[in-house]
């Protein structure tokens, strides 16, 4: 009876086991349908071309990856490769970046351009099928704990320091202008790009720079805590953000309250509505990293390592600067 018990128990963890194996097989399958179904026939391009490359993130990172994307296709034909884009969620939650490189695994791809999140956990390499690490660009936050070929992204030393410049473009080597900030601006790029505008600002000791941090609060909160601090400073000449949604906001405080052409506003990002404040004249410089152009690196740094063997650990994605309020 005890052996019959055994026999009964060991067979009963063998089926829980099984049946385990059997609905993670499902999982994932079921994560690349949702690839696919989201791609239509983009991989129909990849059969025609030698080689596949990946941009992958999660789907808040849309708008910028299709940026990226379009960048490293513009590199496609040069390198016969096929370039396609997946930021893929179900109807019920987000496809993590883990299952992403998963996915690039999969499919076999000959390089990946992915979007790494400063919230991502310990992450594991998508492998070839000879269980080597398939050539990888980082972009987004910087992680060197991954076996990654290069990471692309601004350099924030430097671009402070264009900032700085262009303040001290705007109202001279004396004057007054309001910093805009958000809570949670605690990471290295952003001290990086703090200590850069400040160190070019340090022999102007003339110049006025009052900052203003917004707390985790409503948008109408934030316009509502500019627009009187706006009212309140006088012989105030320059709103500097160094955001897109502090930018936005900024306009739109100005606009309310009358002050199109009378204060100036250095503005960050490559949006829509911050290039259409610009075009009307509201923002009067618009500082902006390149998408395009990480995406056109990233596909440089890959073929440079599949052709060669090396690439460039660390790469600065290009800065543009409008200026003119579209003039």
């Amino acid at each position: 009876m005890k052996k019959v018990g055994a026999d009964l128990v060991r067979r009963t963890i063998e089926l829980l086991l099984l049946a385990a194996i059997i609905l993670s097989t499902v999982f994932l399958a079921a994560q690349f349908m949702i690839f696919q179904n989201e791609q239509g026939s983009g991989q129909s391009a990849a059969r025609e071309r030698s080689r596949n490359i990946l941009v992958l993130g999660k789907s808040d990172r849309k708008a910028y990856l299709e940026q990226v994307f379009l960048g490293a296709q513009s590199r496609s034909k040069a390198n016969d490769a096929a370039v396609d884009l997946y930021t893929g969620t179900s109807a019920t939650q987000e496809i993590s970046t883990q299952a992403l490189l998963n996915y690039a695994s999969y499919l076999q791809a000959d390089g990946i351009i992915v979007y790494i999140e400063s919230s991502d956990s310990k992450l594991d390499i998508p492998l070839n099928k000879q269980g080597k690490p398939i050539p990888m660009v980082t972009i987004g936050a910087y992680r060197p704990d991954l076996p990654q070929l290069s990471y692309i992204g601004a350099n924030y030393s430097e671009l402070g320091k264009i900032t700085g410049r262009e303040i001290i473009g705007q109202i001279g080597q004396s004057g007054k202008a309001i910093l805009l900030e958000s809570s949670g601006q605690n990471d290295a790029n952003h001290s990086n790009l703090m200590a850069g505008l400040l160190g070019t600002l340090a022999p102007h000791p003339e110049i006025s720079i009052k900052t203003l941090q917004f707390e985790k609060e409503s948008s109408f909160s934030k316009e509502d805590n500019l627009r009187q601090q706006l009212a309140s400073e006088e012989g105030l000449e320059l709103i500097v953000s160094l955001t897109e949604e502090n930018t936005i906001l900024a306009a739109q405080s100005v606009r309310d309250l009358n002050l199109s052409g009378k204060v100036k506003i250095i503005g960050f990002g490559d949006s829509d509505d911050c290039r259409s404040d610009f075009e009307k004249k509201i923002v009067t410089e618009l500082i902006s990293v390149k998408i395009q152009d990480i995406g056109r690196r990233a596909m440089t740094e890959i073929f440079e390592y599949l052709e060669n063997g090396y690439a460039n650990s660390f790469v600065s994605a290009e800065v543009e600067i409008l200026k003119g309020g579209g003039e």
